[in-house]
């Protein structure tokens, strides 16, 4: 019994035996070979081949959900998983050829897809049985290494991982189009007035080099805070209106509009002196958001409901932020303000006592 593969062989190197191959397997394949031991992952650090990472299973529940959510309109994309195929598989025709039972199949990279492709089966065959077949029938791409020794096989998997680097969190966000949450920051990045060109969609952080008022992870925050569990992208629009109306309020209740576009210098002086453009102040707007919304507050009223905000002294050196707990006091003597969830949570309080809204349990 043989696995036959249509393959396209490629070299990685000068000497003529470093040979790899490109292919694919079927998702079905993939947990059968699984579920047979054949495709064989090292990732137990007892064994004396250790060649992987310890699993993670809710990185493998991630990645089995998003298949799920994304299979059916072509959405799913993966990057080829890496095999290690001992001893080195025959190529003919157009084909690699591998004796089912006397090859090893060793996987240096992609154990979390592989798993999540088993159980994504397996969650669809409980569901949606209906659906199994063509998820059985879905292909994943493979890079085959031929006959790698162990230590280049732990070369492998480190230089895979080790030379792969994420974008950045808003980034992420800026190149997403399906979370409903991240289209509603999205939206409001044009057409809240004072986000417009103003929200730094690239970078995590914003040094003293970048007048931008706030990151767009941060704003996903907010969004998510103020839509919390939102899943479908039913009613959007009026989501986006209600949510565009209350940023566009708060901005006009506070004195001397500090949301506006500044100068480089303009807004790392601000940044020292007012705690209005912080994170964690974007953040805890974002939950009182949601107060406001579980209220059926309508936008025409926002503005009254928030007008006191531009009662609050929101300079860093107010004794009122230290004392309730916002702020502590720096190494130089200067107040600061750590981006956590505690000082969220207590600044959420604080505008909902100013506010006067009751408390919402479950936001953090």
């Amino acid at each position: 019994m043989e696995l036959v593969l249509k393959a396209v062989p490629i070299r990685r190197g000068l000497p003529s035996d470093r040979q790899s191959y490109i292919t694919s397997v079927f998702y079905g394949d993939i947990a059968r070979l699984l579920d047979d031991n054949r495709l064989y992952v090292p990732n137990r650090p007892d064994l004396p081949d250790l060649a992987q990472r310890k699993p993670n299973p809710t990185r493998i529940k991630e990645i089995a959900q998003y298949i799920l959510e994304t299979y059916k309109d072509g959405t799913t994309f993966f990057p080829p998983i890496c095999v290690n195929v001992q001893p080195s598989p025959t190529y003919r025709d157009g084909s690699i050829f591998l004796p089912y039972h006397d090859v090893t199949l060793r996987l240096t990279d992609g154990q979390h897809r592989c798993f999540g492709i088993r159980k994504a089966l397996q969650d669809i065959e409980t569901q949606q049985s209906e659906n199994l077949r063509d998820l059985f029938q879905l292909e994943i791409g493979v890079l085959i290494y031929a006959g790698l020794s162990l230590d280049e096989e732990r070369q492998a998997f480190r230089d895979q991982n080790l030379l792969v680097q994420r974008p950045s969190v808003s980034l992420s966000h800026y190149f997403d189009k399906r979370s409903p949450q991240v289209v509603i920051a999205k939206e409001l990045l044009q057409r809240v007035p004072q986000f417009r060109n103003n929200v730094e969609t690239i970078e995590n952080s914003l040094g003293s080099h970048n007048p931008k008022l706030l990151t767009l992870s941060t704003l996903v925050i907010a969004t998510k805070y103020m839509f919390p569990n939102l899943k479908s992208k039913k009613d959007l629009e009026l989501k986006i209106d209600w949510a565009t109306t209350f940023w566009a309020a708060a901005a006009s209740t506070l004195n001397d509009d500090p949301w506006q576009i500044k100068t480089k210098a303009e807004r790392c002086q601000q940044r020292q002196e007012t705690l209005l453009v912080s994170a964690v102040i974007f953040q805890s707007l974002g939950m009182l958001a949601h107060n406001l919304y579980q209220e059926d507050v309508p936008g025409e009223d926002l503005i009254k409901w928030l007008r006191n905000l531009q009662n609050l002294d929101w300079r860093r050196q107010n004794k009122f932020w230290l004392e309730r707990g916002l702020v502590q006091v720096g190494t130089t003597g200067e107040p600061i303000i750590s981006n956590t969830k505690i000082t969220v949570n207590i600044c959420y309080k604080i505008l909902q006592e100013f506010v006067g809204v009751a408390p919402v349990s479950g936001l953090m």
